[in-house]
């Protein structure tokens, strides 16, 4: 096993290793470098009663005066600058030396009176953490890199090299006991993530492009590679602690290739003005890094980027506001699954979010060389909950006719400022104009489930025509009550076994009644609550000879009389009527 020489190696390499220990043993740790001014931390570790504070040095020897001065600057660094904004419960001098009584008693003289715990973590407590932690020193110090590129290769390798003389029972054991020794040996020779290894039916291709990156476990890296034409290859990379991808970062270079004024140009300008997903881009991988052996060689190929999971962690919850010109509320809409990024090449902000039914999905570009945009995109309403989707539905309608949107803090105060109708693009089907008639829909199909047991979803509007559409808009109305009056042209009824005679004045009143039934996509619905009712309030005989003669059973066609109006109600029957 390789042991580390602490004299002999580089000094900046002997930080890093020891930064690495740490962070390695506490994996929410954070590595503090020196670009962003580490006042007086390397490595700092979140405790709920404070931060443990680490300050690592590459001494190996005794202390000279001047690194005896570093180590106090660093310290007087810390007091000033770290102790009066974060709350620290321990400071650590790390050194590969162990020191001597002296110097703790230097560094407790230097330290005193500030209200911490403060150590000095020597060679002996390194050497014990360094024996625990062989894969870490053999990949900085020994062939570890070379090591795992060999495994790399097996694991990579896949399903191809199938056991043989294996019974077929026992086949599928045989392949998965593989792929979990392979996994287990890179887990063991790569300080820095583990990995899971998978053996899968299918085709690369056919596979959702981001499914496997949407996991409540951080993943570093996704790896496919397929196998054969019914097999694929999946590799997770998983990271050990929170500043693997520091330690050892994983990364590719690309070069992005798209036409001058194309959609593709106007996407990949909004990722580096504001950090906007784009999918399917062409373009050529320049350069990769990682662990060795798992990479492809340079090449062309198509690029998508996407915000990773968990990017709201620190955002309060959010609404959407539709403002009137007195800056009433007219609309208010929950914004959930949000997602932010910022601009790779600029100042620029992307947030974006669905409303609850998850219909309306709003694009925010923020902080912009021009002026800030939304973009509005509805989808499809089809098997939609009427009540689920119906605010989405009438915040789009009412756009026009008000000041703008507003992004805020649920119940809270605006973090946006207000965008105007002529500074958002809609991209909806209803669009605006047609987004008020759908609301009435809506309503109507609300009204319809109130009266009924079956679930009333949304039909698809394409397969219905505009007189479906109007009778089941004319049905809300009776439903709610509402007393419809038109005209009518003629009536064909069947004379029933009544032994009333017919009526003989000139004119007469006609009542029918009937069972409410709506057709929903090819359902037809019930509403054994209500009856429908249609008053004709003059009507007369079309052939008055042939009514006078009319026997049970016969057909009898009549037409208006001085009038041609009509009432009709939905009344309650049964146990809902009053």
């Amino acid at each position: 096993m390789t042991t580390v020489n602490w004299e002999r190696e580089p000094g900046e390499k002997v930080e890093e290793f020891v930064a690495a220990l740490l962070l390695l043993k506490y994996p929410h740790g954070n590595r503090i470098t020196p670009s962003r001014g580490d006042r007086g931390v390397d490595v700092r570790v979140w405790n709920p009663d404070g931060y443990d504070i680490y300050q690592v040095k590459r001494y190996s020897r005794a202390l000279t005066a001047k690194q005896a001065t570093s180590v106090e600057n660093s310290w007087n660094t810390f007091a000033a600058e770290t102790l009066p904004v974060l709350p620290v419960r321990s400071w650590t001098l790390v050194t590969p030396w162990e020191p001597t009584n002296e110097r703790l008693d230097w560094l407790e003289q230097l330290t005193t009176g500030h209200g911490i715990h403060t150590h000095w973590m020597g060679g002996i407590t390194l050497d014990g953490m360094a024996a625990g932690n062989s894969a870490l020193v053999e990949y900085y110090f020994g062939d570890g890199g070379q090591r795992l590129a060999r495994l790399m290769a097996d694991v990579l390798q896949g399903g191809r090299d199938v056991p043989g003389g294996v019974p077929g029972e026992d086949l599928l054991q045989a392949i998965i006991a593989r792929q979990r020794s392979l996994a287990a040996a890179l887990d063991e020779v790569d300080p820095f993530y583990r990995y899971e290894v998978q053996v899968r039916s299918g085709r690369v291709r056919e596979q959702a492009w981001d499914a496997d990156l949407h996991s409540p476990v951080p993943v570093a890296w996704v790896y496919y590679r397929q196998l054969d034409e019914a097999s694929y290859l999946l590799m997770r990379l998983l990271p050990r602690c929170a500043e693997s991808l520091t330690l050892r970062p994983i990364s590719t270079a690309v070069q992005l290739e798209v036409p001058v004024g194309s959609p593709e140009q106007q996407a990949v300008e909004d990722w580096l003005r504001y950090g906007a997903p784009f999918h399917d881009v062409p373009g050529t991988v320049t350069n990769v890094t990682g662990p060795p052996g798992l990479f492809a060689s340079p090449g062309p190929g198509r690029f998508s980027f996407m915000v990773p999971t968990g990017t709201n962690n620190n955002l309060p919850d959010l609404e959407i506001r539709l403002l009137t010109s007195d800056n009433t509320v007219a609309h208010t809409l929950d914004l959930i699954d949000v997602q932010i990024a910022r601009g790779a090449d600029g100042p620029g902000t992307w947030l974006s979010g669905t409303d609850r039914s998850g219909v309306l999905e709003f694009q925010f570009r923020l902080n912009g060389p021009d002026r800030d945009r939304v973009r509005m995109t509805l989808s499809s309403v089809v098997g939609k909950i009427p009540a689920d989707v119906l605010p989405a539905i009438q915040l789009v309608a009412d756009i026009p006719a008000t000041t703008g949107l507003v992004v805020a803090v649920r119940g809270g105060r605006p973090l946006t400022s207000l965008w105007r109708p002529e500074d958002t693009e809609v991209d909806a089907s209803p669009l605006p104009g047609m987004a008020r008639w759908t609301a009435d829909l809506l309503q109507a199909l609300i009204t319809v489930q109130t009266h009924a047991f079956h679930r009333v979803t949304v039909p698809d509007l394409a397969e219905r025509t505009p007189e479906q559409i109007g009778e089941l808009i004319h049905l809300a109305r009776l439903l709610r009550g509402e007393e419809v009056r038109t005209t009518w042209s003629e009536i064909i009824m069947t004379r029933g076994t009544s032994g009333s005679p017919p009526p003989t004045e000139p004119e007469f009143s006609v009542l029918l009644t009937s069972q409410v039934q709506v057709d929903l996509a090819g359902q037809q619905i019930l509403l054994d609550d209500v009856q429908r009712r249609v008053l004709y309030h003059h009507v007369r005989p079309a052939d008055p000879q042939e009514f006078a003669s009319a026997q049970p059973g016969d057909s009898i066609r009549l037409v208006p009389g001085s009038s041609a109006e009509a009432t009709i109600v939905a009344v309650p029957i049964g146990p809902y009527a009053e």
